[in-house]
C-alpha cells in the first residue's frame, strides 16, 4: 500500500468518526488526499501538513463551528 492509499484509508476512518456513512467517507478521504497533494505541490509544503490543516476545516465543520484562527476574527 503506498502513501496515497493509505492516507485515504485513515482520512476515511476519521470520517466515519465524525459521523459519515461508508460511502460518503471513502468519497471525501478521496477528495481531501488529493487536494492535500496538489496543496503541498504549490505550496512546496508537507503533505501530511496540508492534509491536517484539511482535516482540521473539516473537523471543525463537522462540529458546526468555526476553526480557532478564524474564531478569532470574529471576536
Amino acid at each position: 500500500m503506498n502513501q496515497y492509499e493509505d492516507a485515504v484509508k485513515q482520512v476515511g476512518q476519521a470520517l466515519l468518526n465524525l459521523g459519515s456513512t461508508q460511502e460518503q467517507s471513502k468519497v471525501m478521504a478521496e477528495q481531501l488526499v488529493k487536494r492535500a497533494d496538489q496543496l503541498h505541490k504549490q505550496n512546496h509544503s508537507s503533505f501530511i501538513e496540508e492534509l491536517g490543516k484539511l482535516l482540521e476545516t473539516v473537523s471543525c465543520g463537522a462540529q458546526g463551528r468555526l476553526k480557532p484562527q478564524d474564531e478569532a476574527d470574529f471576536s
